[in-house]
């Protein structure tokens, strides 16, 4: 099984300040387009946790590394006291701590976006207490804006940044762990789309349930237990039926408080002088018949029209249709001695914002059995318990009917 550790740096500096952390029940997450989080609960030992000097919160930060390499970076962000001398700590990544920074003042005009957003990173962190030490390697993206930040607006770094990722086009970002363990690094993952957008490898959740299948012919069994993907089971009502595939545990969610058919942004000024646009999904409304959704959003201070425009297009597309979420649970990718592969598909090998391919071979949704589609990973989330193997949560976003 994969060997998990959890080291203390600074926000100043990324290397390792104490070595391992007597950490249990950690769990972190790895989200495109937002920022992971993680926690642990650690106890401290009378006269012999030399540790603890080196955790508190805003000062502090994490490392978790997986086998040796890191996988996982932040900062400590709250400390809660337990019985027993136990604590447990949170922690969020890097990218996070710029929502209490300033932003960089002054006029940004025609620059790729890419060029743009290090720019106000680069700028963000020249300012004193406040160079955190993200790396921000050189991309380029299909996008340029204009952006003109006053020094009245009093606005946090990630707010401006935001400006510009979430509009269409818009480049997608994270502050991801890189390097060694001897030597660490927080690298800006900048691009206008992450992940691999074809299915690769071994990139498939695989879920088989069959609690109305009929009673094997007696061959059956001795060929079924050859097959390891379709292992045999007796259900509560006493049939045989089979359940194999990767997934140990799926949840959909489906919700109408998150779909809209046509999206308005607001803009700069006021009343009659307020710019507005808006983006409709006509497929939807007209051909299908499709009440109309409308949702309004507002972005401050963008006074550019083809900038709002954007903004709506955005908005409209993270949201048109019936908007279904997924959450497929696997057990942790490991491979023995013998070289044989154990577990779900290995995560560190498919990078945030892939698209993966779903099988869920069950009679509990309406349509054909099995149900399959490939959606994007939106969120990757590992719990490490005190003993076993872990266990990984993939949340998948799939709109259906979108126009």
């Amino acid at each position: 099984m994969a060997d998990y550790g959890v080291y203390a740096t600074r926000w100043d500096d990324p290397r390792v300040v104490e070595e391992l952390l007597p950490a249990r029940d950690l769990s972190f997450s790895l989200p495109n387009r937002d920022h992971g989080e993680a926690s642990f609960s650690a106890t401290v030992e009378p006269g012999r946790s030399p540790w603890r000097a080196a955790i508190t919160p805003a000062l502090s930060g994490i490392l978790i590394c997986r086998d040796e390499v890191p996988i996982w970076s932040g900062w400590v962000t709250s400390e809660q006291e337990a019985a027993d001398r136990t604590f447990r700590f949170t922690a969020k990544e890097w990218g996070s701590i710029f929502s209490r920074f300033p932003a960089p003042v002054g006029p940004l005009n025609m620059q790729n976006d890419h060029d743009l957003f290090r720019a106000m990173i680069i700028g963000a962190q020249a300012r004193t207490g406040c160079n955190v030490h993200v790396d921000t390697p050189p991309s380029t993206g299909a996008h340029t804006s204009n952006f003109d930040i006053k020094s009245w607006e009093n606005l946090d770094a990630e707010t401006a940044y935001r400006r510009i990722a979430d509009a269409e086009g818009g480049p997608e970002w994270y502050v991801a762990a890189s390097g060694t363990r001897a030597a660490p690094k927080r690298v800006l993952m900048l691009a206008d789309q992450h992940g691999n957008h074809k299915v690769e490898g071994d990139a498939v959740l695989h879920f088989v349930e069959d609690t109305e299948a009929p009673a094997p012919a007696p061959q059956a069994p001795r060929i079924m237990l050859l097959n390891d993907l379709f292992p045999i089971g007796t259900y509560s009502n006493g049939r045989i039926g089979r359940r194999g595939g990767n997934v140990l545990a799926k949840a959909r969610t489906r919700d109408v408080a998150r779909s809209t058919t046509r999206a308005v942004a607001i803009g700069d000024g006021t009343d009659a002088a307020q710019l507005q646009r808006e983006a409709r999904a006509n497929r939807l409304v007209d051909q299908i018949g499709w009440p109309e959704l409308t949702t309004w959003t507002q972005h401050s201070s963008v006074s550019n029209e083809s900038a709002i425009q954007r903004h709506a297009n955005a908005d409209l597309a993270a949201a048109a249709g019936i908007a279904t979420g997924w959450a497929l649970t696997t057990l942790d990718h490991w491979v023995d001695q013998r070289g044989k592969a154990h577990g779900g598909p290995d995560w560190t090998q498919i990078p945030r914002g892939s698209t993966m391919r779903v099988i869920l071979d069950t009679d509990v949704y309406a349509g054909p059995r099995p149900l399959q589609f490939e959606a994007r990973l939106l969120d990757t989330r590992v719990d490490v318990p005190d003993d076993g193997p872990a266990q990984v949560t993939w949340s998948l976003a799939e709109t259906l009917e979108v126009s």
